[in-house]
């Protein structure tokens, strides 16, 4: 559980879990293909936004060690 919690990818880890229940969520409720891509579109969007702020500590990080 700790290694999710310390994990660099928490935030597109939890875009993709919003994108899964609320998809499975609208799929009982009723088909509503807005409320999905919509869900799919926030969920690609944090994935970008997560994977740019690993991109930047990584870098960050490796001009740290060099100093």
């Amino acid at each position: 559980m700790s290694r999710i919690e310390n994990s660099k990818w928490k935030l597109s880890l939890a875009g993709f879990t919003a994108f899964i229940l609320g998809s499975i969520f609208y799929l009982i409720t009723g088909p509503n293909l807005p409320g999905i891509l919509g869900l799919l579109t926030s969920a690609i969007v944090l994935f970008f936004l997560n994977a740019g702020y690993v991109i930047y500590r990584k870098i960050k990080a490796k001009k740290g060690k060099e100093a």
